[in-house]
């Protein structure tokens, strides 16, 4: 299935909104503003079942939503700066930045580079 094809009942825009605002409402509820991916997850389909979003009448979760629009759940977390992702070999933790975080501008609150894009310079060659 070709993910331009899928016709959804709510926008992209407003997928991310619901998305977003989900997420940070879980997280600021969590100890220390973190939570594991399987639980943070687990909370979204949970608490966004609501909204009913479907694709030919047929429903679905956020977390399929992300998976056909960003290639997963971390992916479209990753994407943003005041999510922050620690990965170690049994769990991956989401942390919520709150100070980063302005509500009027989901959208445009995009990070400028991922940790994989960062390049070191020695300062013997400058």
């Amino acid at each position: 299935m070709v993910q331009n094809s899928i016709q959804w009942n709510l926008s992209e825009e407003k997928c991310f909104e619901i998305i977003h605002l989900t997420l940070i409402d879980i997280l600021n509820e969590s100890p220390n503003k973190t939570l594991s991916l399987n639980k943070l997850v687990e909370l979204l389909n949970s608490r966004t079942r609501i909204y009913k979003l479907s694709n030919h009448k047929k429903y679905n979760s956020f977390s399929k939503y992300l998976k056909l629009r960003r290639k997963g759940i971390l992916n479209f977390i990753e994407e943003y700066n005041f999510y922050g992702v620690n990965k170690n070999e049994k769990n991956i933790q989401i942390k919520l930045y709150e100070n980063l975080v302005n509500i009027n501008e989901l959208g445009t609150l995009k990070r400028i580079t991922k940790d994989s894009e960062w390049q070191f310079i020695n300062e013997d060659d400058t």
